[in-house]
């Protein structure tokens, strides 16, 4: 899945900076208004489609949550109306779509709703970013409908052992690309008894684990942040509505589970059903959302996460705070 245009960021950060709107402290008593941070043509591109919330791994650290999460799937019959009235809004945007998860490969309406991106969006760019797990359990239609709609894949190569050569293979049979992000590790892990089985496996081509950290005080300056957030312009398409970023799109199973006072509210999602105009859409993913005062934006170590070594995880709330 693309970020929006770098540049379009950039000059957005340059510009905040310029009006001398963004202050150094954490509080609400700002010197500006929201419209101030407006981001002009950073519009709907694209976007992940929450093809489920749960997950069959069990990450820690896992950045949406899903070891939290209910089951949970997002329905042919809502994925294809949504996608209608997108196409309706703007019928001359290729949104680009990304299924993903938790696990994608968990949804039994996959196949289908590969099929209706093709008919809605052909000339699109489409990819699924999954664990791999799955992969040898999907059937021909599954695999034919990847082949038409030219989706490709994007595999996390978790430090487990799974079966990895059937992806090597259905590409050749059916002509679709695919590339492997590579979990940095020093452990092998078994995937039925969650136990080590290999102490030296020493995984050092690829990136660092690391976590997503929530702020439960809501102490964060979430304008200032608008401009540096590692998940700005990765939307997320969820529950029949549009977020600006995964982690509101699926901190709903945190709040949840551990039954934190992380308020929710209207601003923070726009639901496609009650949308007249694409330009509601854009101005939404093009403004401050409140619900970033919670989020430290640390998911990655390029962003000042640290380095955690993979692994289980054990449901506890210091996992994300």
């Amino acid at each position: 899945m693309k970020r929006r245009d770098f540049l379009c960021g950039a000059s957005c950060l340059l510009a905040g900076f310029a009006l001398g709107k963004i202050t150094n402290n954490n509080q609400d008593t700002m010197l500006c208004k929201k419209d101030d941070f407006y981001e002009n043509d950073c519009g709907l591109g694209g976007f992940g489609i929450a093809t489920s919330s749960h997950c069959n791994l069990n990450c820690k650290y896992c950045d949406t949550y899903s070891p939290l999460s209910k089951e949970e799937f997002v329905t042919y019959e809502q994925f294809s109306r949504d996608l209608e009235k997108l196409k309706e809004l703007a019928p001359d945007r290729e949104l680009e779509l990304t299924f993903i998860g938790g696990e994608p490969l968990l949804n039994p309406d996959l196949t289908k709703m590969i099929n209706k991106a093709y008919e809605i969006y052909p000339n699109s760019a489409k990819a699924i970013l999954t664990n791999g797990i799955l992969i040898e359990k999907m059937d021909d239609e599954f695999w034919k409908a990847i082949k038409k709609a030219n989706v490709k894949f994007s595999i996390t190569k978790y430090p487990i052992d799974i079966e990895r050569d059937t992806i090597e293979r259905k590409s050749k049979e059916y002509g679709f690309e695919y590339n492997y992000d590579t979990v940095k590790s020093n452990k092998l892990y078994d995937i039925k008894t969650k136990k080590v089985i290999n102490e030296n496996y020493n995984e050092q081509e690829g990136f660092e684990w690391s976590k997503n950290t929530l702020d439960l005080k809501g102490s964060q300056n979430y304008l200032l942040k608008r401009f540096n957030c590692p998940h700005r312009g990765i939307n997320i398409y969820a529950r029949g509505n549009i977020y600006y970023c995964y982690v509101h799109a699926y901190i709903k199973s945190f709040i949840e589970y551990f039954k934190v006072d992380i308020p929710i509210t209207k601003d923070d999602y726009i639901k496609i059903a009650d949308v007249k105009d694409i330009k509601e859409i854009d101005d939404f993913l093009s403004t401050p959302k409140f619900l970033c005062k919670y989020c430290k934006q640390c998911h990655n170590t390029c962003y000042g996460g640290e380095p955690l070594e993979w692994g289980f995880s054990e449901r506890q709330i210091t996992e994300w705070t």
